[in-house]
C-alpha cells in the first residue's frame, strides 16, 4: 500500500480563541496524531488552514500569528489596548443602549467593534503566507481529515471538491445533527446553514468519521432519506473521543490560573461549586441547573454553582436571570473564558459536575469529569448513557426536583470526606480513552479507508 501523506485542516479552531468541546478535540488531535504517524513510518501531517480556494501549511510563524487572532477574538477587551477602547466604551455610555454596549464592549469570545480590524489581521497573515508559498497542492497521496466546524467555512467545499478530483481521500468528523432534529434549538436560519454543510459532506466526502454510535446512526438514516442517492457518502463509521486534558506542572499551573478561579476552587474549601461546562445555549439547559439550586439554596445557602463556557446567540434571558439573580457572584459565578489549564483546576477541585443537556453529539464534559474522578450528574439520555454507563448518577430531564435531590443526597456523602477530597469517587475508577487512543482509533480508521479505496481500484483494474 502507497503511503498517504497526511493534512489535517484546522480553519475554525486554530486563530480562534473558544475552548468548547470542537476546539479541544481539533487541538488534542493535532497533538497526538503527528506522534501516532511518525510511530507507524509515515512523513508528519501537514496542519493546514483554508484561505480564497487554497490549503495553506501552517508553520510556526503562521501559527504564531494564529494564536495572537485567537488571544484577540477570546477576550477583546483584555487585548485591545485600553486607549483605543475609550471611544467605543464612551459612546456605549453616552447611548445608554443595551444592544450598543454589547457592541461596543463586546464579551469574551466576541469580537464586537473588533471584528473588521480582527478580520483585516487575517486576511494580510494568510495572504503572506500564500506569497511565501506554503499553499499544500492538489495530490493523489493526500489524505484529508477535516476535523474541524465546516458549517462556519462554507467556502472550504469547493476545495475539498478540487484536490477530490486530483485524488485525495477525504475524512470528515461529524459531531451531530443536532440543528435538524432540533431545530428549536438554533433557530430556522442556522439550521438551514447546517442542512446545506452536511449535505457537502455527504457528497464530497469518502468517509464521515462520527463521534458516537449515536451520531454515526443518525448519519446513515439521514444518507438513506435522501431523494438523489447517487455520489452520496457510504462509509459511515465512528470512533470515542478522549478525555484528558492536558496536565501542565504545578508551578506553571498555579502561574496560569487567575486568582479568582484559584480562590474559588481552593482545595480547602468547604464548599467548591458544582461545575457545570457547556456554552450557553438553551439545549445546554443551564436553566435546569439553576431551577435545581434555587430549590438548594433554601435548604443550603452555602452551596456554589459555577458555569463555564462562551454566551451563545440565543441565550438573552438566560444571563438576565444570572446577572440579576441575588446568588450572582456570591454562590452563582459565571466564566466565559477559562483556558485548559484553570479548567483542568477547576475539575479537579469542584464538588460534581452537572451536565443538564437536552441533546448531544458525545458530552465530553462527562469523560472529562469521570477522568478527574469527580460525581457526575448527567440528565438521562441515550447519549449520555452511551458515554457515562454506570458512572454516572442520572437524573430526570427538565425535573429540577430530581437533580436538587440528587445534589442533596451526595452533600450527606461529601461531608465525610476531607476537603481535599470532595467530589472525588474512589470506587469502580472510571477509565476513559485517552486522545492517544481516540487519535490512534481515528488513524486506524482513515487508513482503512485508504487501504479499502486502493482494493477497490486494483480490483476494477482487474
Amino acid at each position: 500500500m502507497t503511503l498517504p501523506r497526511f493534512t489535517i485542516d484546522v480553519s475554525h479552531t486554530f486563530g480562534s480563541g473558544k475552548n468548547t468541546g470542537i476546539e479541544r478535540v481539533v487541538r488534542n488531535l493535532c497533538r497526538e496524531i503527528p506522534g501516532i504517524l511518525a510511530h507507524r513510518g509515515f512523513e508528519p501531517p501537514k496542519i493546514a488552514t483554508h484561505f480564497q480556494g487554497r490549503f495553506i501549511e501552517i508553520d510556526r510563524t503562521l501559527e504564531d500569528r494564529l494564536k495572537l487572532l485567537g488571544a484577540w477574538e477570546k477576550n477583546a477587551q483584555e487585548f485591545v489596548p485600553s486607549w483605543i477602547q475609550a471611544g467605543p466604551k464612551w459612546i456605549a455610555g453616552m447611548s445608554g443602549s443595551r444592544k450598543l454596549r454589547k457592541w461596543m464592549e463586546p464579551q469574551a469570545s466576541h469580537l464586537g467593534i473588533y471584528k473588521l480590524p480582527h478580520h483585516l489581521f487575517r486576511w494580510s497573515t494568510l495572504s503572506h503566507s500564500v506569497l511565501r508559498g506554503k499553499t499544500i497542492e492538489p495530490g493523489a497521496s493526500e489524505l484529508i481529515v477535516l476535523p474541524d466546524a465546516y458549517w462556519t467555512r462554507r467556502d472550504i467545499w469547493k476545495t475539498v471538491q478540487s484536490h477530490r478530483r486530483a485524488g485525495a481521500l477525504i475524512a470528515t468528523i461529524v459531531y451531530d445533527l443536532i440543528p435538524l432534529t432540533h431545530p428549536q434549538y438554533v433557530g430556522s436560519k442556522r439550521s438551514d446553514k447546517f442542512k446545506n454543510y452536511l449535505d457537502q459532506v455527504i457528497r464530497y466526502s469518502d468517509t464521515i468519521v462520527a463521534i458516537s454510535r449515536t451520531v454515526a446512526e443518525d448519519v446513515r438514516n439521514y444518507i438513506a432519506n435522501q431523494s438523489d442517492q447517487a455520489g452520496v457518502c457510504r462509509d459511515v463509521r465512528s470512533f470515542v473521543l478522549g478525555a484528558e486534558l492536558s496536565i501542565p506542572s504545578t508551578e506553571s499551573k498555579h502561574q496560569a490560573v487567575r486568582p479568582i478561579v484559584a480562590s474559588l476552587f481552593d482545595a480547602a474549601y468547604k464548599n467548591p461549586p458544582y461545575l457545570m461546562v457547556a456554552s450557553f445555549d438553551p439545549r445546554k439547559n443551564h436553566t435546569q441547573a439553576l431551577d435545581a439550586f434555587d430549590l438548594l439554596w433554601k435548604l443550603q445557602p452555602e452551596l456554589n454553582l459555577c458555569f463555564a463556557g462562551r454566551s451563545g446567540s440565543m441565550c438573552g434571558e438566560l444571563m438576565k436571570r444570572i446577572e440579576n439573580h441575588p446568588k450572582f457572584e456570591k454562590g452563582l459565578w459565571v466564566f466565559h473564558d477559562l483556558s485548559d489549564i484553570e479548567l483542568h483546576y477547576a475539575y479537579e477541585r469542584c464538588s460534581g459536575v452537572l451536565l443538564p443537556s437536552i441533546v448531544e453529539g458525545f458530552g465530553l464534559p462527562i469523560v472529562e469529569s469521570l477522568w478527574h474522578g469527580r460525581k457526575t450528574f448527567a440528565s438521562d439520555t441515550p447519549i449520555h448513557r452511551e458515554v457515562g454507563g454506570k458512572h454516572c448518577e442520572y437524573f430526570r430531564l427538565h425535573d429540577a426536583e430530581s437533580l436538587a435531590d440528587c445534589i442533596k443526597n451526595w452533600e450527606f456523602v461529601r461531608r465525610d470526606q476531607t476537603p481535599e477530597s470532595h467530589g472525588i469517587l474512589r470506587s469502580e475508577r472510571f477509565k476513559p480513552t485517552t486522545w492517544n487512543q481516540s487519535a490512534s482509533q481515528l488513524t486506524d480508521i482513515v487508513l482503512d479507508a485508504w487501504e479499502s479505496r486502493g482494493k477497490g481500484a486494483r480490483a476494477k483494474a482487474a
